[in-house]
């Protein structure tokens, strides 16, 4: 990968991690997720979880943001794999609220922007949960 694509990638992931914390979802929906991207769970809520875009915002828009709560903010990308010509694969940790999640997130290279195509997270774990006495 070019330094180009990948300061853009980098860009991405910042701008991510950025509409986390804010719960700013014109970012998020504007210019890092792609219209038809999905995030995918297992262990959300109970369940499985296929949210197609408008799902996630709705859940965004329904929680305080971490930065109004004055939440701690922890994040880092932790590797950037190429997997091909504009398809790159991106392991990411990041706390949101009171839970550490892994993020593994597909992106593509379309009309010139990176975007993300496809979340796959998973809650590491919740620091409100008090330990089993």
């Amino acid at each position: 990968m070019n330094a180009q694509d990948m300061s853009a990638v980098e860009a991405c992931i910042g701008n991510y991690f950025e509409a986390l914390y804010t719960g700013d979802t014109e970012l998020l929906m504007g210019s890092v997720f792609h219209p038809n991207a999905h995030l995918y769970a297992a262990n959300l809520g109970g369940g499985f979880v296929d949210w197609p875009m408008d799902d996630f915002k709705k859940v965004i828009e329904g929680r305080p943001s971490p930065a109004s709560t004055g939440a701690e903010r922890r994040e880092r990308i932790v590797s950037i794999d190429e997997a091909g010509p504009g398809t790159v694969m991106v392991k990411v940790e990041v706390l949101v609220g009171t839970r550490d999640f892994v993020d593994y997130l597909s992106l593509l290279k379309l009309d010139g922007d990176w975007r993300i195509i496809s979340k796959t997270c998973v809650v590491i774990k919740d620091h409100a949960e008090q330990p089993a006495a």
